[in-house]
């Protein structure tokens, strides 16, 4: 059994992230990150502080909360 699993991001994503990114003066990587969460029904777990802006697109937790 495996707890991790490989996740291919497609074009659609990538473009989202980075409309995204230039709106919101963010990253890109940490939109396109919120956004993978989002599609694969995962839980996004982070201290940084820019997923802050990003919770209409997914949730996310730090890892004190989680434990």
């Amino acid at each position: 059994m495996y707890i991790t699993e490989k996740i291919i991001t497609n074009l659609k994503q990538k473009t989202e992230a980075k409309k995204i990114a230039q709106e919101r003066a963010l990253p890109p990587g940490d939109v396109l990150h919120a956004i993978i969460a989002r599609d694969n029904n995962l839980v996004l777990i982070t201290r940084d502080k820019h997923f802050k802006q990003l919770e209409d697109i997914t949730p996310y937790h730090k890892p004190e909360d989680i434990i």
